[in-house]
């Protein structure tokens, strides 16, 4: 994941799979398929967050990337619970299956609206590995070592 450059449509894309294997994982009747649109969403949901922190670390100016990945760890851990209440409201009312389904598909429509509306995320680009930063005295260290041999 981390060669790939394209970023925000990796983001956009996991993010679509996971609710796409929810939404799936509703609908499956025989065990192996369930277990399969499990491993989909895991998967998928893994990707999304690794590809959401690399962009909040990368795009976060230094002097305030504690407070934000702090609020983006929120966020993680606080989203899947709201969606955890909203799945059992929902599920209460009509079935597990059908919380499933509509909380899958809610979840591609609001990224489908973000993708939509964001163009900035959707064409991000990470960032070109030729500038890579170094530990101070990292240069002078390799330079000492090429010398000595």
């Amino acid at each position: 994941m981390t060669r790939w450059r394209r970023g925000g449509f990796v983001l956009l894309s996991a993010a679509c799979v996971w609710g796409l294997a929810l939404a799936c994982f509703g609908l499956a009747e025989p065990l192996w398929l369930a277990l399969g649109c499990l491993v989909v969403a895991g998967a998928a949901d893994t990707v999304s967050v690794v590809t959401r922190s690399a962009l909040v670390q990368q795009e976060t100016p230094d002097a305030y990337r504690g407070r934000v990945s702090s609020v983006e760890h929120v966020i993680g851990v606080a989203g899947p619970e709201l969606g955890n209440f909203r799945g059992g409201l929902v599920a209460s009312v009509t079935s597990a299956s059908f919380s499933l389904v509509l909380g899958g598909l809610s979840a591609v429509l609001a990224i489908a609206a973000v993708a939509a509306t964001n163009a900035p995320l959707r064409a991000y680009r990470t960032p070109s590995a030729t500038a890579k930063p170094t530990a101070p005295g990292a240069v002078e260290a390799s330079a000492a070592a090429g010398q000595a041999s």
